[in-house]
């Protein structure tokens, strides 16, 4: 058993692909610290019981050196790294005592790291990015472990707190749930009246409509969320609130939505839609059904192999079903209308 590291401060819905390697370690080692993101921190309630710190996802100087003195001062005997940052794959350099793991990634153009600082690492798995992934990103970081030791599938190792029964009086019984990213519309050219059209079709197929804006938090969320407050019903799960309004009684605008508030909003709905990324992934943990939303551009056949190794690399054994999208909002709800 060992004093373990790890460094994971990359994205919520990248998070979830490591919670089976997370819970096995959790049990087999003697500690577990984490470092988290202020982009995957508001599911830290899977580390309840063990030690977790939050850093930035862009690492500043300070995390840097906070970092290295953490390591100075810990004596650590493994360390997993679980994200690319450049900076990390030096550690094992200074630190040359330290059994260091990690995932690495061979490029099109280039390979992070290089060949050189992988020799220094103990053990590492390859993500491709220039052809089909034979494992997920999910599946490599379980590689890791050793072979002899039983993965924890069942995450009995992490802390799931129970619902709120508040929860279910606010929360209609059947839902469908959907994530609304700006970046994801947009990128289509689709603004406010195609966000109508694209709810109202929902509504059509399931009783109600619950749905969210990103985690993330801007300028243009903040903009959404004014709109969807003053036109939709609001669920408010943080003050226990909930808005009907005559026009639109069955859709609800989930105000301000937690990480954990949608952990359980994703475990209870008949069906969670989204772009491809946290809601999916939140999806394959409670074993319920998703349909990916994709807006991929392709031009040539270069661009369907980039997409086929993306998918490769993230969706593999997932079994979602999913669509690809286009500019005109009546062609993608014919496709998605055969899906769900």
């Amino acid at each position: 058993m060992s004093k373990v590291l790890v460094l994971k401060n990359d994205r919520a819905g990248d998070l979830f692909t490591s919670l089976d390697l997370l819970s096995t370690l959790i049990r087999e080692e003697k500690s577990v610290k984490i470092y988290l993101s202020e982009l995957n921190n508001s599911f830290n309630f899977f580390f309840k019981n063990i030690e977790f710190k939050t850093i930035n996802f862009n690492l500043t100087l300070r995390d840097k050196i906070s970092i290295l003195i953490d390591i100075f001062l810990n004596k650590y005997e493994k360390i997993y790294i679980l994200t690319p940052k450049n900076f990390y794959f030096f550690l094992p350099i200074i630190f040359k005592k330290i059994k260091f793991y990690g995932i690495v990634y061979d490029g099109k153009k280039r390979n992070r790291p290089n060949i050189y600082f992988r020799k220094f690492l103990y053990k590492y798995e390859i993500v491709k990015r220039n052809k089909i992934n034979k494992y997920s990103y999910k599946q490599l970081q379980e590689k890791l472990i050793d072979e002899t030791v039983k993965l924890d599938n069942n995450y009995s190792n992490l802390y799931i707190p129970k619902i709120n029964i508040k929860f279910s009086k606010l929360i209609p019984h059947k839902y469908i749930f959907f994530q609304f990213r700006y970046k994801f519309f947009e990128e289509l050219d689709w603004k406010i009246n195609e966000f109508k059209i694209f709810v109202n079709f929902l509504r059509q197929k399931y009783d109600n409509v619950l749905f969210c804006t990103d985690i993330e938090k801007n300028l243009k969320t903040s903009f959404y969320n004014n709109y969807f407050e003053r036109n939709y019903s609001i669920i408010d799960l943080n003050y226990n609130n909930k808005i009907k309004k005559n026009n639109c009684n069955n859709i609800f605008f989930l105000k301000d939505l937690s990480g954990l508030d949608m952990f359980y909003i994703i475990k209870n709905s008949s069906l969670s839609i989204a772009k491809e990324g946290i809601v999916s992934h939140i999806a394959f943990f409670h074993n319920v059904r998703c349909h990916n939303l994709f807006n991929f551009k392709l031009k040539n056949r270069d661009d369907i192999i980039h997409q086929k190794i993306s998918y490769s690399e993230w969706c593999k054994g997932m079994k979602c079903s999913f669509s690809f999208l286009n500019k005109d909002i009546y062609k993608t709800l014919k496709k998605i209308n055969k899906q769900i």
